[in-house]
């Protein structure tokens, strides 16, 4: 009986780890097909959300270094840096011997794809475009790294929340919504960005939602034409003052009746499980408009 029972184990144990060996491959956001034979063990973040979405996935261990800003969680913030969003210290980043590379869509620029593929460098493209695809993401990492467990734990707690503010404002009136990225110039989002689907989520209806660009330039005219109910603006502490003061310039509705507000950029500009936090803010700012 004990020898059936050892043999069973061998047989299991070896299951397991063909299983784990077993080669596989999947789609990146820009479509290239990345094989993998075995998790990686050394990887390289090319941008703060993106290390984020990896130690959320239960990739933190794997990490060897990371781009500028690259600060959550705290564990994040003691990575060596490679470069930031402008430049990337080829030097640096090689001498790390990484095998897996995540990159953001938009920042990877041609020639920086080039390089990756001349030097071997595994490179996976990730960059959700609307909440959906943020629990996508967290499954995809956890199953290259093999960390299955943890990332279906945060894709379970994440549409939790998600459905939470869903069910709230699902059907709450629309309110007319501006939100602002940027100060000089002015820059907001469309609707197929991510903060236009968190407008959606909350019952906000975005006034620039219909331009073909996904960030774009507006002047103060086109802004007092519209109108805004609501006026949300991406800013940290010290800036909020400064773009208060440029709204109060302006003929606005929402801006004489107090209907304005700042949103911590970190919460709300990085398609990670901690948008739902910005989100939340949004919505309460959106419901009191309403009233």
């Amino acid at each position: 009986m004990g020898m059936t029972r050892t043999i069973f184990l061998s047989m299991l144990l070896l299951c397991v780890n063909a299983q784990a060996m077993t080669p596989f491959a999947v789609q990146d956001s820009s479509g290239a097909r990345v094989a993998f034979t075995l998790p990686p063990e050394r990887v390289i973040s090319l941008a703060p959300n993106l290390t984020e979405l990896a130690y959320a996935a239960g990739m933190g261990e794997r990490m060897v270094a990371a781009t500028a800003y690259s600060d959550y969680p705290q564990q994040a913030a003691h990575l060596p840096r490679v470069g930031d969003a402008f430049r990337l210290d080829w030097e640096r980043l090689v001498a790390f011997k990484p095998d897996l590379v995540l990159a953001w869509g938009s920042g990877l620029s041609s020639q920086d794809r080039m390089n990756f593929d001349r030097m071997g460098i595994r490179v996976l493209v990730l960059e959700p475009r609307d909440l959906a695809d943020i629990p996508k993401a967290l499954l995809l990492l956890g199953r290259i790294a093999g960390t299955e467990a943890v990332a279906g734990a945060a894709v379970q707690a994440f549409v939790q929340q998600l459905d939470a503010l869903r069910r709230q404002y699902a059907k709450r009136t629309q309110v007319r919504t501006y939100f602002q990225i940027a100060a000089t110039p002015l820059l907001t989002v469309n609707d197929t960005h991510i903060i236009g689907d968190v407008l959606r989520l909350c019952g906000g209806r975005n006034v620039f939602a219909a331009s073909p660009l996904l960030t774009l330039a507006i002047s103060d005219e086109a802004l007092v034409k519209e109108d805004p109910q609501v006026m949300l603006a991406a800013a940290t502490p010290g800036e909020q003052d400064g773009v208060r003061s440029s709204w109060l310039k302006l003929p606005l509705t929402a801006v004489r009746r107090g209907r304005v507000a700042f949103i911590d950029p970190d919460l709300i500009s990085r398609a990670t499980p901690r948008i739902l936090l910005g989100s939340k803010r949004i919505c309460e700012q959106i419901e009191l408009a309403r009233h």
